[in-house]
Protein backbone atom coordinates (compact mmCIF):
# COMPACT_ATOMS: atom_id res chain seq x y z
CA UNK A 1 0.00 0.00 0.00
CA UNK A 2 1.47 3.62 -1.04
CA UNK A 3 2.22 5.84 1.76
CA UNK A 4 -0.78 8.23 0.71
CA UNK A 5 -3.32 5.59 0.76
CA UNK A 6 -2.19 4.55 4.10
CA UNK A 7 -2.84 7.72 5.34
CA UNK A 8 -6.66 8.08 3.43
CA UNK A 9 -7.39 4.62 5.66
CA UNK A 10 -5.31 5.93 8.55
CA UNK A 11 -7.60 9.34 8.48
CA UNK A 12 -10.91 6.74 8.00
CA UNK A 13 -10.40 5.12 11.20
CA UNK A 14 -9.99 8.30 12.92
CA UNK A 15 -13.10 10.02 11.57
CA UNK A 16 -14.74 6.94 12.80
CA UNK A 17 -13.32 6.91 15.87
CA UNK A 18 -14.78 10.55 16.45
CA UNK A 19 -18.11 9.83 15.04
CA UNK A 20 -18.16 6.65 17.61
CA UNK A 21 -16.85 9.90 19.97
CA UNK A 22 -19.57 12.24 19.26
CA UNK A 23 -22.22 9.56 19.41
CA UNK A 24 -21.12 8.06 22.99
CA UNK A 25 -20.90 11.74 24.35
CA UNK A 26 -24.60 12.34 23.30
CA UNK A 27 -25.53 8.99 24.91
CA UNK A 28 -23.93 9.71 28.09
CA UNK A 29 -25.04 12.92 28.66
CA UNK A 30 -28.85 12.14 28.04
CA UNK A 31 -28.30 8.97 30.10
CA UNK A 32 -25.59 8.47 32.16
CA UNK A 33 -24.51 11.83 33.59
CA UNK A 34 -26.22 12.50 36.70
CA UNK A 35 -28.01 9.51 36.93
CA UNK A 36 -27.84 6.86 39.66
CA UNK A 37 -24.94 4.89 38.19
CA UNK A 38 -23.23 8.51 37.81
CA UNK A 39 -23.14 9.27 41.34
CA UNK A 40 -22.30 6.58 42.31
CA UNK A 41 -19.17 6.31 40.23
CA UNK A 42 -18.65 9.64 41.43
CA UNK A 43 -18.71 9.07 44.83
CA UNK A 44 -16.43 5.57 44.59
CA UNK A 45 -13.87 8.42 42.60
CA UNK A 46 -13.72 10.64 45.49
CA UNK A 47 -14.74 8.79 48.86
CA UNK A 48 -11.43 6.68 48.63
CA UNK A 49 -9.35 9.83 48.41
CA UNK A 50 -11.16 11.35 51.33
CA UNK A 51 -10.45 8.24 53.41
CA UNK A 52 -6.52 7.81 52.52
CA UNK A 53 -6.28 11.49 53.08
CA UNK A 54 -7.62 10.92 56.52
CA UNK A 55 -5.78 7.44 57.49
CA UNK A 56 -2.81 7.94 55.41
CA UNK A 57 0.56 7.89 57.24
CA UNK A 58 2.18 11.43 56.91
CA UNK A 59 5.23 11.23 56.88
CA UNK A 60 4.70 8.90 54.22
CA UNK A 61 2.48 11.05 51.86
CA UNK A 62 5.65 11.37 48.78
CA UNK A 63 6.28 7.60 48.86
CA UNK A 64 2.74 6.56 48.74
CA UNK A 65 1.45 9.02 46.06
CA UNK A 66 4.47 7.83 44.01
CA UNK A 67 3.30 4.20 44.14
CA UNK A 68 -0.64 5.33 43.67
CA UNK A 69 0.51 7.25 40.61
CA UNK A 70 2.48 3.85 38.77
CA UNK A 71 -0.74 1.53 40.05
CA UNK A 72 -2.33 4.62 37.11
CA UNK A 73 -0.16 4.17 34.76
CA UNK A 74 0.19 0.65 34.74
CA UNK A 75 -3.56 0.46 35.09
CA UNK A 76 -4.68 2.34 32.38
CA UNK A 77 -2.22 0.76 29.83
CA UNK A 78 -3.53 -2.59 30.97
CA UNK A 79 -6.92 -1.52 30.76
CA UNK A 80 -6.44 -0.15 27.34
CA UNK A 81 -4.91 -2.64 25.88
CA UNK A 82 -8.44 -5.63 27.47
CA UNK A 83 -10.41 -3.27 25.88
CA UNK A 84 -8.55 -3.28 22.74
CA UNK A 85 -8.59 -6.89 22.53
CA UNK A 86 -12.43 -7.15 23.71
CA UNK A 87 -11.33 -8.50 27.17
CA UNK A 88 -13.87 -6.43 28.83
CA UNK A 89 -15.64 -2.98 28.46
CA UNK A 90 -17.41 -1.02 31.20
CA UNK A 91 -21.53 0.24 31.10
CA UNK A 92 -21.05 2.92 32.71
CA UNK A 93 -18.81 6.11 32.94
CA UNK A 94 -18.15 9.14 35.25
CA UNK A 95 -16.43 10.75 32.17
CA UNK A 96 -16.79 10.00 28.46
CA UNK A 97 -13.85 9.29 27.62
CA UNK A 98 -12.64 6.11 26.07
CA UNK A 99 -11.27 3.74 27.70
CA UNK A 100 -10.66 3.91 31.45
CA UNK A 101 -13.36 3.85 33.87
CA UNK A 102 -12.32 6.34 36.45
CA UNK A 103 -13.86 5.11 39.86
CA UNK A 104 -11.65 2.28 39.49
CA UNK A 105 -8.51 3.92 37.71
CA UNK A 106 -7.92 7.19 39.39
CA UNK A 107 -9.03 6.12 42.83
CA UNK A 108 -10.11 2.54 44.02
CA UNK A 109 -7.18 0.83 42.68
CA UNK A 110 -4.14 3.60 43.84
CA UNK A 111 -5.95 4.22 47.37
CA UNK A 112 -6.13 0.52 48.15
CA UNK A 113 -2.50 -0.31 47.14
CA UNK A 114 -1.43 2.70 48.96
CA UNK A 115 -3.36 1.84 51.99
CA UNK A 116 -2.29 -1.97 51.92
CA UNK A 117 1.63 -0.64 51.07
CA UNK A 118 1.40 1.88 54.73
CA UNK A 119 -0.40 -1.21 56.67
CA UNK A 120 1.17 -3.69 58.06
CA UNK A 121 4.51 -3.12 56.00
CA UNK A 122 6.33 -6.13 57.83
CA UNK A 123 4.57 -7.99 55.87
CA UNK A 124 5.75 -9.81 53.21
CA UNK A 125 5.39 -7.68 49.39
CA UNK A 126 4.32 -11.02 47.44
CA UNK A 127 2.61 -12.35 49.97
CA UNK A 128 0.24 -8.96 50.46
CA UNK A 129 0.24 -8.95 46.84
CA UNK A 130 -1.45 -12.37 46.46
CA UNK A 131 -4.00 -10.80 49.16
CA UNK A 132 -4.83 -7.74 46.95
CA UNK A 133 -4.62 -10.02 43.77
CA UNK A 134 -7.35 -12.67 45.60
CA UNK A 135 -9.39 -9.35 47.10
CA UNK A 136 -9.48 -7.95 43.67
CA UNK A 137 -10.42 -10.56 41.24
CA UNK A 138 -12.93 -12.61 44.04
CA UNK A 139 -14.52 -9.45 45.44
CA UNK A 140 -13.67 -6.17 44.26
CA UNK A 141 -14.52 -7.42 40.51
CA UNK A 142 -17.51 -9.54 40.39
CA UNK A 143 -19.57 -6.74 42.57
CA UNK A 144 -18.91 -4.77 40.08
CA UNK A 145 -19.57 -7.17 37.37
CA UNK A 146 -23.14 -7.53 39.53
CA UNK A 147 -23.93 -4.03 39.57
CA UNK A 148 -23.29 -3.99 35.81
CA UNK A 149 -20.72 -1.37 35.91
CA UNK A 150 -18.02 -4.22 34.43
CA UNK A 151 -18.47 -6.46 31.52
CA UNK A 152 -15.93 -9.92 30.86
CA UNK A 153 -16.40 -10.57 27.20
CA UNK A 154 -13.28 -12.44 27.34
CA UNK A 155 -11.72 -12.63 30.57
CA UNK A 156 -11.64 -14.37 34.33
CA UNK A 157 -11.49 -13.89 37.73
CA UNK A 158 -8.71 -16.21 37.66
CA UNK A 159 -6.64 -14.45 34.73
CA UNK A 160 -6.82 -11.04 37.49
CA UNK A 161 -4.84 -12.58 40.21
CA UNK A 162 -1.21 -12.56 38.87
CA UNK A 163 -1.71 -9.13 37.29
CA UNK A 164 -3.13 -7.37 40.61
CA UNK A 165 -0.18 -9.15 42.40
CA UNK A 166 2.23 -7.84 40.22
CA UNK A 167 1.09 -4.27 40.26
CA UNK A 168 1.18 -4.62 44.20
CA UNK A 169 4.52 -5.90 44.37
CA UNK A 170 5.81 -3.25 41.50
CA UNK A 171 4.27 -0.45 43.86
CA UNK A 172 5.54 -1.86 46.99
CA UNK A 173 8.50 -1.94 45.12
CA UNK A 174 8.26 1.74 44.10
CA UNK A 175 7.71 2.69 47.56
CA UNK A 176 10.91 1.50 49.08
CA UNK A 177 13.61 3.33 46.73
CA UNK A 178 15.91 5.27 48.59
CA UNK A 179 17.05 6.40 45.33
CA UNK A 180 15.59 10.27 45.39
CA UNK A 181 17.51 12.90 46.24
CA UNK A 182 17.49 16.66 45.89
CA UNK A 183 17.38 18.27 42.96
CA UNK A 184 20.29 20.99 42.44
CA UNK A 185 20.40 24.40 42.32
CA UNK A 186 23.26 24.04 39.72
Amino acid sequence: MHQSQQKEVMDGFFDRFQQLHDEFMQFWLDHIFLHTEWWIGASLTIAPWIFWFLYRKKDSTHRLLYAGLFSIIIGMCLDYVGISLDLWHYNSKVTPTFPAWAPYHFSLLPVTIMFLIQTKPHIASWKKGIFYGLLTAFVGEPIFVWLGYYVMTGWTYVYSIPIYAVIYAFCDWATRRNAFERISER
